[in-house]
Order: structure tokens, then C-alpha cells, then sequence
């Protein structure tokens, strides 16, 4: 009998239009993941954490700025008791400064070391931590900090300059700034002049240290930890509400996987370098998880150019990231290989394809070609890499396989959204395959649900399809403050509609298929996933980004494509296109014969990964300029359609005009 990774929950009622919910095949009697035993808060769980693996053991580090050029020292690291007491005094703080349970306070910065310490300060007194983050753009933090009545909020300088902007805009919400570094004459005038009390983080610590208050937590299971607003691709950001056992199910399911050996081990001796935003709930949820673990959390300086020296510093053990990160990282290897040609490029081939051959039936190492070829790319990130996850966004298989061989360790997909603490599903470490997002997290429990007007069914044979449904400890609580947008994602029954299109395998493996809101119908009557054609393209490594598009009365798609400059013009040369070189790359981009062979690479790239003939674009503009952050993406860097559409509706009408022209 073939192995099935999760089960169904025959205990449920079977109903017309859906399946029945499955749960990980460990999981008895529907018995979901809700909190680590005797545990019902955050707070606990850390205390619980370091009374298992010593006040004394190393748990938190950043690494000091040394000057005025932001040259860094070594990492530092605070043990549980030093990260314990800083928390607690900054806590007592916020409690001095006329802050009470049930406040809001805001943090808006990149990861660092208190972002941290205030997320689990406003824990310690039970107040709603609130992350804020540029990226949503304006008018939206203006939404976030009226909506949730933010009168403090804990930030940067740069940031500072930032909200001081929006105080006109907010009915002068904000009364106060907490600085994370030191507060310049300027700021702290621009601070008055705006009636905006200012006081430095070191400060507020200092504040708390002088007068503890004793307060204890006594948030228990149904508490409010905080709300999460998502930036979606439309309208203002929605406020998630999140509360202790959304967390705590997380926690617990992590420890579930590590004992049904789903997960490999995660202990003290491990570390994990901050890199995700923290302003989003995977990075957050994963640090809370890890901790408890008692695994180390290496902040990176918060400088991306300079990342690659945080990680062979720190040398982390566990590595999360995002499809985007994974991509370039492979680009970048291949690239160099590339370049080195020769004997080189012939062993890395070889070698490569020697391991490609045993990926499938689970094995990642090779004694000789892990020495003398792939030991040299493991060290990029530090040398100690053993568990790499995906999540955020579909990552290809071809990708997900260089991992595995580059980096010799277990790689696992990730699927989830804010909506579901993070995760609500996980490729397992005994599962070598891809294009699938695993099995149920121990805390959720997930069925399919018929969409009849895109022919998805829960009868459909061999395999049942519709919208992923989940349920469990691990759902939001609502959007906050807004009942009918709550209305249309979580039903009466508790049930989180994804909007995404699943379908189980046969062995019991969730694949993500479609998107039920990003569907559109061209005039012969096909209906095209978008955003299926736009992940196989950007698995080309001329392509960064894309952005495909029908209209309702033509027959073929066309798309703004975002090539990758360097790798673009070597494509050029090796097709002998007719272009000239030496010209900026915008306008090599509009060279009708260079659109004429992009568009002929990408229909054999998608012909050989399964794409329909309708489903090509017959006509592409190249944008020499990446997609930006708020006008095309979202801060979680999802294309935003709508404006999408609206910014390149020019060019779309002109490719359609244009079509055989070219």
C-alpha cells in the first residue's frame, strides 16, 4: 500500500460541494495542535524555553554598529535571562510612560534586536505590538495608525521623519515616539513642533529599570497578540487579528513535526539568521517557534548588500527565505560556473547531474562531489546549512532541486498566509517531490471546495480540486473593525477561504493549482490562470519579472516581461539576434528583433513546462525597470493587477495593435 502523508477525517461530516477535511497522518482522533502543554501565552512559552535550556544559554544576537560608516563587530549575544530582563524593563517602560493592558503600540523598523525586544516587551504587559512598515505606502500606514488608534509607536530615525509626515493626516494620533537609536536636535524639534513626545529606546529601558512594576501576564489562550495588517492588491490594508493560541498552535506543531520526524531536529546547537521582515507574520511566527526550541536568532545589519557577510558570520544552520532570494541565489551560482567555463563548468555538470539522478529517492550527499564541488557553494551561506525552507510564493522544482544538490540538506515548501498564522500546510523531510505545498500543519485541518464556474469539483477524477478551505487553531480571529471583509474569508463554521485552487495527490498532498481570483476568460472561451504562466517564466533565467494579461475579446495573451540585463544580452549573442550592444539597455529592449526572440524563448520555455498553446503570450514589452513597490507590488512583493494593468494599459493596447508586426 502506497504511503499516504496526510489522512482524511472520516469523523467529519461528508457534505455535498466539498471534500472531507484531511489532517496530517500523524494526527488521532482530529486531535488538532493547540498549545504546548500547561503553556497558554507567549510569555510562558519563553519562560518555559529558557528554564529548559539555561538562563545563561545564548539565544538573541545582532552585531554592534563600530562607527560612523556602519562598519559592524562580531555578533552579541543576549542569553535568556539578558533578553528576559531587557524585555521586562522596556515592558515596565511603556507601563511608566501611561500605557495600560490592552493598548496599541506600533513598531516600524527593519529586523533588529528591538524590534524584538518591544514585540515581547508589550507581551510582558499585555499590550497589542502592531508592526508598521513603508512599503504599504502612505496612505495606508495613515489607515493602520487611525484605524488601530496607535498613539506610540517604537521606530528608527528615518522612520521617525517618516510618521512625522502623516500627524496632520492621523487627528493627531500619535503623541509618542520611541527612538531605537539617538535622537538628533533636529528630530527631537521636528517632535515638539509636532506635539510628539520623543524619548530614546535605551531610555525607555532605563525607565522600566527604575521603576518595576510586577506585573504579570495574564493573558490566557483567547488574548489578543496582535493585528497584522495585510497589504492584499487592492484597497486598504486589512487588520488580521491574531491571538495566543494562533501562536502557541504554531509553537506546538513545530514540536510535532520534530517527533514524527516530518521536521529534522531543531535544538540549541542550531541558529537562524532574521532576514524575512519581521513586519510579516511568517518571519514573526517562525522566530517564536525557533525560540522555544531554544535555537539562536541572528539578526543581519539590515543592509541587503551586505547580507552575504552576516551569514558566513553568523553561519546559520536553518535558512527560510523566499522563492525571489532562492532564484537569484541559483542564478548567481550558475552565472559564475558559467563564467568559469572549461574544467569547471564540466565537473559542476557532471557532478550535478550525478546528484540530480538520486534527488527523487531522498538522497542530498555524495562523498566526493560534496568535497571538491559543492562544499564551495554550501559555504555562501556560512557552511552549516541543514534545513532550508520556502515559503510566501510557488517555487519551482528546478529550483527546489538545486537546493537539495547545492547545499546537501533537507529543502521543504511552506504554504500559508497571515490569515493562517503563517503556515497552514508543509512539504515533509521524507517528501523528495515537487510541486506540492505537503501536508496539513498539526493545527489545521483543510477540505476542498467546489468552484463550479472555473470546472473545479471535489468529485473531479483521478484527484479531487476546488478552493482550499482551513480550519483550526491556527485561523485569524477577523479583520478588525471591518465585519463584512471577515464575512467573506471566514464563514460562520469557522472555515478560511483561501482563494487559492487545490488538489490533493494520491498520496495525500495539497498542490496549489490556481488562483480563484486572479482568473480570466479569453474570447474562445479559455480560462488562464495568470499567475501560473508568470511563475513558469520566472523560472527562466532571462526573466525576473513578469505580468501576463488577456483581454475578454482576443484570443492570445501578451505580457510586460522584466529581464535580467546581463544574462539577456548573453541569451542575445547566443541566438545571434541583430542588435547593438552598445547601447543602453532601454533600448535594446525596444528592439522589435530582440522582443521577437524573447517571445520566442518563452513559448518553447512554457511548451516544455506544460503550458497550453493559449496559454504563451504571442507579444511582449520588455521594462527595462523592475516592478516597484507600492505602484506594481505589494510590500510582500505580489503583483498588484489592478494597477498593473492601469500603469501599463498604454503598452498592453499597443501590443495588442501591434501583434504580427513584430
Amino acid at each position: 500500500m502506497t504511503l499516504q502523508h496526510s489522512k482524511i477525517l472520516t469523523s467529519y461530516p461528508q457534505k455535498d460541494g466539498e471534500t472531507q477535511p484531511r489532517v496530517d497522518r500523524f494526527i488521532e482522533d482530529g486531535q488538532l495542535k493547540t498549545n504546548p502543554p500547561g503553556l497558554k501565552n507567549l510569555e510562558e512559552c519563553f519562560q518555559d524555553s529558557m528554564k529548559r535550556h539555561g538562563e545563561n544559554t545564548d539565544i538573541i544576537g545582532y552585531r554592534p554598529v563600530l562607527d560612523s560608516e556602519g562598519n559592524v563587530g562580531p555578533y552579541k549575544w543576549l542569553s535568556f535571562r539578558q533578553f528576559y530582563t531587557r524585555y521586562h524593563n522596556f515592558g515596565d517602560g511603556l507601563l511608566k510612560l501611561g500605557h495600560k493592558k490592552g493598548d496599541r503600540i506600533g513598531i516600524f523598523s527593519k529586523n533588529r534586536i528591538e524590534w524584538l525586544l518591544t514585540d515581547y516587551g508589550c507581551l510582558s504587559i499585555d499590550t497589542c505590538a502592531i508592526p508598521l512598515y513603508d512599503t504599504l505606502g502612505i496612505e495606508s500606514v495613515e489607515h493602520i495608525v487611525v484605524e488601530s488608534d496607535l498613539s506610540t509607536i517604537v521606530c528608527t530615525p528615518d522612520r521617525a521623519e517618516y510618521v512625522l509626515q502623516i500627524i496632520p493626516e492621523t487627528n493627531s494620533v500619535i503623541k509618542r515616539l520611541v527612538i531605537m537609536d539617538e535622537i538628533s536636535d533636529e528630530l527631537r524639534t521636528k517632535c515638539n513642533d509636532n506635539n510628539v513626545q520623543v524619548i530614546s529606546f535605551t531610555e525607555t529601558e532605563k525607565l522600566g529599570a527604575e521603576n518595576p512594576s510586577g506585573y504579570t501576564t495574564d493573558a490566557n489562550l483567547d488574548s489578543l497578540v496582535t493585528i497584522c495588517y495585510t497589504s492584499g492588491t487592492t484597497g486598504m490594508p486589512k487588520g488580521v487579528m491574531l491571538n495566543q493560541t494562533n501562536f502557541l498552535s504554531a509553537i506546538e506543531s513545530l514540536d510535532f513535526f520534530i517527533k514524527n520526524k516530518e521536521i529534522i531536529d531543531i535544538n540549541e546547537t542550531d541558529s537562524y539568521i532574521s532576514l524575512l521582515p519581521l513586519a510579516h507574520i511568517l518571519e514573526r511566527f517562525l522566530v517564536h517557534m525557533l525560540m522555544f526550541r531554544g535555537c539562536k536568532i541572528g539578526f543581519f545589519r539590515g543592509d541587503m548588500l551586505k547580507v552575504m557577510d552576516d551569514i558566513a558570520t553568523l553561519q546559520p544552520s536553518i535558512f527560510v527565505g523566499v522563492p525571489r532570494l532562492f532564484t537569484r541565489i541559483k542564478d548567481r551560482v550558475t552565472g559564475e560556473i558559467e563564467k568559469k567555463g572549461g574544467v569547471t563548468s564540466y565537473l559542476y555538470n557532471y557532478a550535478y547531474s550525478s546528484k540530480l539522478s538520486r534527488v527523487g529517492s531522498g538522497v542530498v550527499t555524495h562523498w566526493l562531489w560534496d568535497y571538491l564541488i559543492f562544499s564551495k557553494i554550501k559555504a555562501k551561506l556560512g557552511g552549516r546549512i541543514k534545513l532550508i525552507i520556502s515559503g510566501s510564493a510557488p517555487i519551482s522544482g528546478e529550483t527546489l532541486d538545486f537546493l537539495r544538490i547545492c547545499f546537501s540538506c533537507s529543502v521543504q515548501e511552506g504554504y500559508g498566509s497571515t490569515e493562517t498564522t503563517g503556515a497552514v500546510s508543509l512539504t515533509t523531510a521524507l517528501d523528495h517531490d515537487s510541486g506540492t505545498v505537503g501536508v496539513p500543519f498539526p493545527n489545521a485541518m483543510i477540505k476542498l471546495v467546489d468552484v463550479p464556474e472555473m470546472g473545479y469539483l471535489s468529485t473531479d477524477k483521478p484527484y479531487p480540486r476546488g478552493e482550499v478551505c482551513a480550519k483550526g487553531p491556527g485561523i485569524f480571529q477577523g479583520y478588525y473593525k471591518q465585519p463584512e471583509k471577515t464575512a467573506e474569508s471566514l464563514d460562520a463554521d469557522g472555515w478560511c477561504y483561501t482563494g487559492d485552487i487545490g488538489m490533493y495527490d494520491d498520496l495525500g498532498r495539497l498542490r496549489i493549482i490556481d488562483r480563484k481570483k486572479n482568473l480570466f476568460k479569453l474570447s474562445q472561451g479559455e480560462y488562464v490562470a495568470p499567475e501560473r504562466i508568470e511563475n513558469v517564466y520566472t523560472d527562466n533565467q532571462i526573466v525576473t519579472q513578469a505580468f501576463v494579461y488577456g483581454h475578454s475579446l482576443k484570443s492570445y495573451l501578451v505580457g510586460i516581461i522584466v529581464p535580467e540585463p546581463d544574462l539577456l544580452v548573453k541569451f542575445l549573442k547566443s541566438t545571434k539576434v541583430d542588435f547593438d550592444e552598445s547601447l543602453p539597455f532601454a533600448e535594446i529592449c525596444k528592439n522589435n528583433e530582440v522582443r521577437k526572440a524573447v517571445v520566442k524563448n518563452l513559448n518553447q520555455w512554457g511548451r516544455s513546462r506544460d503550458l497550453k498553446g493559449f496559454e504563451n503570450v504571442k507579444n511582449v514589452y520588455l521594462e527595462p525597470n523592475p516592478f516597484e513597490i507600492p505602484t506594481i507590488l505589494s510590500p510582500t512583493l505580489k503583483l498588484k493587477r489592478i494597477e498593473a494593468k492601469a500603469h501599463y494599459i498604454t503598452i498592453i493596447d499597443a501590443l495588442y495593435a501591434e501583434t504580427g508586426d513584430i
